[in-house]
């Protein structure tokens, strides 16, 4: 009797202590990153790892494709713990048995030496089938009955002598026309030589270039006066022109009347004078002149040419020219007699 009591307490006590010690090892198999793993697409295996041995736990983690080892990963668990690792993982086309090893595990007592255990789920396995997903529409081509997706199916393809797997341009219906509306109104026109226009002319339209270029216009034009008013200003001042004196005359009938004094051969002399210097520095301007008048005119058409009639950059020219041309007169109308 005493020998069937202590069989009964090594079932009863000793077996809990040897299950706990092994209760440890895979929870659940394998999964993925990807719900549907298609060929070339790289894609992550997890596996999860339970420790219920009451100490600490260290071990191997070895990934296999078809016996071929992917990846091998030293893990840790803590007692009552689950831990997750991976690893990455680009398969190809066809069928593939991926499996996950945990070897080599040691439990770490408090204040003890390690000791080597076996575990009761050391193995995950998985059978999947990898297939190409050509048009990456998350179907396999296996499954899909386009697999280039150009809206033509495989089996017309095939009818067809085309590849199944190269997208194929759909052909243009000719019930729609390509032709463009012809528009007959000058709107129209001028709408569509500016769509067309290059440059800084896109971004105007034909009345507000026309708004401008007559602004410009009015703008030379006072420009111009007062350049005029400054030289004979300037000319009278210094005592080369005698200003215009109006006399009044009493006719017959004794009623005066203005009249202006006819100009002397000297002071129309003195006038032109004014008009261009004097000597060989007032032939060379005039050269120079006519030289700058013919590259500038020479460089609107190339630049127009080229530009499509660029409005902004011919009179922006225009204007520094201006400006020039009144900053050297201003130098040539302070310089001492």
């Amino acid at each position: 009797m005493k020998r069937i009591a202590c069989f009964f307490l090594i079932l009863v006590v000793g077996f809990p202590v040897h299950a706990q010690e092994f209760n440890a090892g895979f929870v659940h198999g394998l999964w993925y990153s990807q719900e549907v793993v298609f060929a070339e697409n790289p894609v992550r295996i997890y596996v999860a790892i339970r420790n219920n041995t009451g100490s600490d736990m260290t071990g191997t983690v070895e990934f296999f494709d078809n016996d071929n080892r992917i990846e091998r990963v030293n893990v840790s668990a803590l007692d009552g713990r689950i831990i997750e690792t991976w690893a990455d993982w680009t398969p190809t086309y066809g069928s593939h048995a991926i499996s996950a090893t945990l070897s080599r595990t040691e439990l770490h007592h408090v204040g003890s030496s390690t000791k080597t255990i076996g575990v009761t789920a050391s193995l995950a396995e998985d059978l999947l089938f990898v297939d190409y997903d050509t048009d990456r529409d998350g179907v396999g081509n296996k499954d899909d009955i386009d697999d280039d997706g150009d809206g033509i199916s495989d089996t017309a393809e095939e009818k067809n002598g085309t590849n199944p797997l190269e997208y194929d341009e759909p052909a243009p219906d000719p019930e729609v026309s390509t032709e463009e509306p012809q528009v007959n109104s000058s709107a129209g026109s001028n709408q569509a030589s500016s769509s067309n226009s290059q440059g800084l002319e896109q971004y105007l339209t034909p009345s507000r270039a026309d708004t401008m270029l007559s602004g410009v216009t009015q703008f030379v034009h006072d420009s111009k006066e007062k350049l005029d008013a400054y030289r004979t200003k300037r000319g009278v001042q210094n005592g080369t022109i005698e200003p215009i004196v109006e006399e009044i005359e009493v006719n017959e009938d004794g009623f005066g009347e203005i009249t202006r004094t006819q100009e002397s051969p000297e002071a129309e002399k003195v006038a032109k004078n004014i008009e261009k210097p004097e000597g060989f520095f007032g032939d060379i301007l005039s050269f120079f002149g006519a030289i700058f008048g013919g590259i500038y005119t020479s460089a609107l058409a190339v630049v127009s040419f080229y530009l499509g009639h660029p409005i902004f950059v011919q009179l922006s020219l225009l204007i520094l020219i201006l400006l020039a041309l009144y900053k050297i007169a201003q130098k040539l109308g302070s310089r001492p007699q």
